[in-house]
C-alpha cells in the first residue's frame, strides 16, 4: 500500500484524508525499526565505514553524511513528470524557467527516508520533548494544507514541527546539484536543534 521510496513533495501526501494520514503514519512507525537496522548494516558494509559509531549522537551524523553523499543518484524526468513540473511551475515558453530536468532515483529516495528516520531519532534523543506525530495541519477546504501535511514529523510544545525526511531529501538534492556536501547533514541538524531549543525555552 505504501512505499519507502516516497518523495516529500509528491502531491500524493496533500490529498490524503485524515484516516489515510493515520494509516501512513502507523505504517511508517512500524517499519522504522527495521529500516534503521538496514541503514546501519548498509553503512557498515560499505568500504571505509565499518567503524561508524551508531550511537544516535549528533556526531554520528558526520560519518553518516559522508556515506550519504556517496549514495546519491539521479534519473531524468519522464515526459509525464516533465509536463507536471512545467504545470506546477507555471512554465511559459516565452519566459522559460530553469529547473532541473531530473529527480532522485527510487533507491536514493528510499535511502533518504532511512537516513531521515535516523536523523529523526538523533533529534528526538537530543530534544526529548519532541516526538513522532502525523502532520494534520491545514486539512480542510478552507485552509491550504501545510507543506508537510500527511507525513510523519517530529513535534512538541511551543515549537515548529520538523520533517526529518524532508530535511534529508533536501540535503540529497543539494548534493546532487553540487551545492552541498554530506557534512551539511550535521550542520542543518545543529541549526534545527538551536531553533527549537530557543522556542521551547521561551
Amino acid at each position: 500500500m505504501f512505499t519507502l521510496s516516497y518523495n516529500v513533495n509528491s502531491k500524493v501526501h496533500r490529498v490524503r484524508e485524515k484516516k489515510e494520514v493515520d494509516a501512513f503514519f502507523s505504517w511508517f512507525m512500524s517499519v522504522l525499526p527495521g529500516c534503521l537496522e538496514e541503514l546501519i548494516a548498509s553503512v557498515k558494509e560499505t568500504e571505509g565505514f565499518a567503524d561508524w559509531q551508531t550511537d544516535y549522537t549528533p556526531g554520528s551524523l558526520l560519518r553518516l553524511g559522508d556515506w550519504y553523499e556517496t549514495q546519491i543518484k539521479t534519473r531524468p524526468y519522464t515526459s509525464e513528470e516533465m509536463e507536471y513540473m512545467k504545470h506546477i511551475m507555471r512554465f511559459d515558453e516565452d519566459r522559460p524557467i530553469e529547473f532541473d530536468p531530473w529527480t532522485l532515483t527510487s533507491d536514493t529516495l528510499a535511502t533518504s527516508v532511512k537516513v531521515g528516520m535516523y536523523y529523526g531519532e538523533v533529534f528526538r534523543r537530543r530534544l526529548p520533548f519532541m516526538e513522532w506525530k502525523p502532520c494534520k495541519l491545514g486539512n480542510g477546504k478552507s485552509k491550504k494544507p501545510n507543506v508537510d501535511y500527511g507525513q510523519p514529523v517530529l513535534d512538541g510544545p511551543k515549537v515548529i514541527h520538523l520533517n526529518p525526511v524532508s530535511v534529508c531529501q533536501s540535503v540529497a538534492f543539494g548534493i546532487a546539484r553540487g551545492h552541498k556536501s554530506g557534512q551539511y547533514l550535521h550542520e542543518v541538524f545543529e541549526n534545527n536543534v538551536k531553533l527549537r531549543e530557543n522556542m521551547h525555552n521561551k
